[in-house]
């Protein structure tokens, strides 16, 4: 499956958009906890 095949969607399965759309929600969710666990030291560079 080419790359632009795969951005356009029309040929994924149910699972393999499952999988795209949990990893996606993952990685937010890490990135928020990122954000919250270092708040101080970002707020520490700002000020």
């Amino acid at each position: 499956m080419a790359m632009d095949e795969f951005l356009e969607g029309e040929s994924l399965t149910g699972r393999q958009a499952a999988i795209i759309f949990f990893a996606f929600l993952i990685l937010i969710v890490v990135a928020a906890l990122f954000l919250i666990a270092f708040s101080d030291f970002f707020q520490n560079l700002v000020t």
